[in-house]
């Protein structure tokens, strides 16, 4: 990517009313990463794919990722923070990594239909209720990860309405509780009401085929109404744009993280 084409995307969002951000698969964390962590890799062979302890792995993953925040992560997601910051902004993100909600990014501008490590729910949702993480099953974890507590210690956390188990609120789940970002997702399409015809930067980062009906199809369709709108797409391989976006887009091809260290040099 040439640097002509990072002030270019710097002038549109500044000269922007406002600012849409896409963030998709591309730039969900690595979680093959984590098999790097030596204890993690003992962990996987000691559980050895047995159901009852299947559990135990998200609330690693998110002991972990809290531990390597200080990587190339990080300084994409402060500088996409700091490049919007000041402008009237909404963000949908597909990531299910929770990154995008230590960036400094305003939560109420944020909508994750795919859920995340944030919050819990009964595998059944059966009261339609979130729960926080209890903090005596995050410890436990905590203690086994530091060979404190045996494998056989561990209690899996259940729901206090059914007895049925407690999952992380994220797509994949039984039956996934969408009451965790509907809420958001109403404050989302309020939001682009107010887009229209007005001067919107688009600014979508890694977003491929695997939810196009969230993204990438609905941003193509802003753009295609909205004249006064702008997108630039960045993805390692389909950065493509319709025809029909003529000079009202940008397709980059670059791997988004890569793309977002980039902006610090700009």
């Amino acid at each position: 990517m040439e640097e002509r084409e990072l002030k270019e995307l710097n002038d549109k969002i500044r000269d922007a009313d406002l600012v849409l951000v896409g963030l998709g698969e591309e730039l969900q964390y690595d979680w093959n990463a984590l098999t790097q962590d030596q204890r993690y890799q003992e962990i996987e062979e000691e559980i050895g794919g047995r159901e009852e302890y299947i559990w135990i792995v998200p609330f690693l993953q998110k002991m972990i990722l809290k531990q390597l925040r200080q990587d190339k992560w990080r300084t994409a997601y402060k500088n996409l923070s700091n490049m919007i910051a000041g402008k009237n902004y909404f963000i949908v993100s597909l990531c299910m990594d929770d990154y995008v909600y230590d960036a400094g990014i305003l939560e109420n501008r944020i909508v994750t239909p795919c859920g995340g490590l944030r919050l819990m729910q009964c595998n059944r949702n059966c009261s339609h209720v979130l729960n926080s993480i209890p903090q005596g099953s995050y410890d436990a974890v905590l203690r086994y990860y530091n060979k404190e507590l045996g494998l056989k210690d561990m209690q899996e956390p259940v729901c206090e309405n059914c007895g049925d188990k407690l999952r992380f609120n994220q797509l994949g789940v039984n039956k996934y509780a969408e009451e965790g970002y509907l809420d958001c997702w109403n404050e989302y399409t309020k939001w682009l009401q107010g887009t229209v015809n007005k001067r919107l930067c688009i600014l979508e980062l890694g977003v491929g085929m695997e939810y196009p009906a969230i993204i990438r199809f609905p941003f193509e369709k802003i753009v295609f109404y909205n004249q006064k709108s702008f997108i630039c797409r960045v993805h390692s391989t389909l950065y493509q744009l319709g025809e029909e976006i003529g000079d009202r887009g940008r397709g980059i091809k670059d791997n988004p993280v890569d793309f977002l260290c980039r902006l610090e040099c700009t």
